[in-house]
């Protein structure tokens, strides 16, 4: 326990929660912060000031359990979700967790947050909006399909109804991929496929629940192993009129999350997180620091004022953290009993 203001990052394995971790290492109230993981060989266990294996989400209160235990063992004050099994399960008990622990989640409530989880029906709830969106439909409806191959010449792309990141995206080149996918991939969507290709962008968005849109960063962006590897910032007023439209139509707070397309006929939005995203360590170091914001506006209670973006380009690249035997076999051992990791040598950005 410490007086010193902690956060909590979950998923600190996986690249979106490294990033997040990596934007609160970024911020100038230099938190302390504690990892969580189901994967006791998690990379951010051995960077983070604590680390702790967690049981996995998939068994319900033993999970809650345990990051309660963690919450109130380390003094948490903000727990942000970098798996998104976590943040949806977590959003169904987070008014108990937070009076039980005095940590705030950063997640929205499930009725807000369970329909745009859903492809299908995010894109239908922001055509009702106006929002500009990709034709869309379910890949396993026939007549659907053949009104859809009807409008559009392949290539399309078909994705997974719930899902995240890249995962079982596939862009189809012909019937013969058509029909082989949509069986392969559980509840398909079928998309248009958005031209050009070198116009995509992924766009952070902070909303405050207690004072409304905050402000937002535009990255436009290459792609590689299903993230952003390469990242430019841009000024572009189009795509901030409709991304901040966008966050003011619903009832959603926080980190959002716009991915989109600008083709010939303007602004496509394909997809829309209300989480932080892998690219949130970027952002950062543009001046959008949404970890920060989190702190600033969910535990401090500051004002905010609109964040000031820093033109730049940012590259990806992998690192490494190396660690010895006696290291993992003593979180391993302590892991069994809630203890706290051991930690690996610091790097400046991580």
């Amino acid at each position: 326990m410490t007086d010193q203001l902690t956060a909590l990052v979950t998923g600190v394995g996986g690249p979106l929660g490294v990033s997040i971790f990596k934007g609160l290492r970024c911020s100038a109230l230099h938190p302390r912060i504690v990892g969580t993981d189901a994967d006791p060989l998690s990379v951010g266990l051995f960077r983070a000031d604590a680390g702790y294996v967690l049981p996995r989400v998939d068994r319900g209160p033993e999970y809650v359990h345990g990051l309660e235990e963690v919450c109130l063992r380390e003094g948490v004050r903000l727990v942000c979700f970098g798996s998104e099994p976590e943040m949806e399960y977590m959003a169904q008990h987070a008014s108990e967790f937070e009076r039980e622990t005095g940590a705030r989640l950063v997640v929205n409530e499930p009725r807000f947050l369970s329909p745009l989880t859903d492809k299908l029906n995010m894109v239908r709830m922001l055509r009702e909006k106006d929002l500009p969106v990709p034709d869309t439909i379910p890949a396993d409806d026939a007549e659907s399909v053949r009104a859809f191959l009807a409008r559009h010449t392949f290539p399309v792309v078909l994705k997974p109804r719930h899902g995240s990141g890249s995962k079982n995206l596939f862009v189809l080149r012909g019937p013969e991929e058509l029909t082989f996918f949509s069986r392969y991939v559980r509840e398909p969507v079928l998309q248009e496929y958005l031209f050009p290709d070198h116009e995509e962008y992924t766009v952070g968005v902070y909303k405050s629940p207690r004072t409304g849109y905050v402000g937002q960063i535009a990255l436009r962006r290459q792609l590689g192993a299903g993230g952003t590897y390469k990242a430019e910032v841009v000024f572009d007023r189009e795509i901030e009129s409709i991304c901040r439209r966008l966050v003011q139509s619903f009832d959603i707070w926080g980190p959002v999350n716009v991915q989109l397309r600008k083709t010939a006929a303007g602004v496509r939005i394909f997809e829309l997180n209300v989480r932080f995203s892998g690219s949130a360590v970027m952002r950062a170091q543009f001046g959008f620091n949404e970890a920060d914001l989190c702190i600033r506006d969910l535990v401090l209670e500051e004002a905010i004022p609109p964040p000031e973006i820093r033109a730049g380009i940012a590259l990806r690249y992998w690192d490494e953290v190396y660690l010895d035997r006696d290291e993992y076999a003593l979180l391993r051992q302590e892991s069994r009993t809630m203890g706290p990791g051991p930690h690996g040598t610091k790097h400046d950005s991580f």
